[in-house]
């Protein structure tokens, strides 16, 4: 399951509750466009409330769309508290012009106020 949100016009969340794996990437990234065609740069708000990360499909996949998309891609802000799914975000953060950021579950709070800074 996987709800979605905005607190701001420029700011767009993802609750998950599954794995991130390659099609789940893809719903996500199909609302991330229809939102850029609204309004750009965004920032991104991505929860991982299963506690299972993201599969290598998924990494990668997002990271050719992040690539592709930099320009368009403000912040993005990553709760989780699967630890390699935390550490992969730093590697996607040498690759990706946007500001990447892990945080714990428990500074989900923190993680929406770096956003709207």
């Amino acid at each position: 399951m996987e709800k979605t949100f905005e607190f701001a016009d420029n700011v767009v969340g993802f609750l998950v509750n599954k794995e991130i794996d390659k099609k789940k990437i893809d719903e996500i990234l199909s609302k991330i466009k229809d939102r850029l065609e609204v309004v750009s740069p965004i920032c991104l708000y991505l929860e991982d409330g299963s506690g299972q990360g993201i599969s290598i499909a998924g990494f990668l996949k997002a990271m050719e769309f992040h690539y592709s998309h930099s320009k368009e891609l403000k912040k993005i802000a990553i709760v989780t508290d699967h630890k390699l799914f935390e550490k992969s975000m730093d590697i996607k953060d040498l690759v990706v012009p946007a500001h990447i950021k892990s945080f714990e579950k428990k500074e989900r709070m923190k993680a929406m106020n770096w956003l709207m800074i």
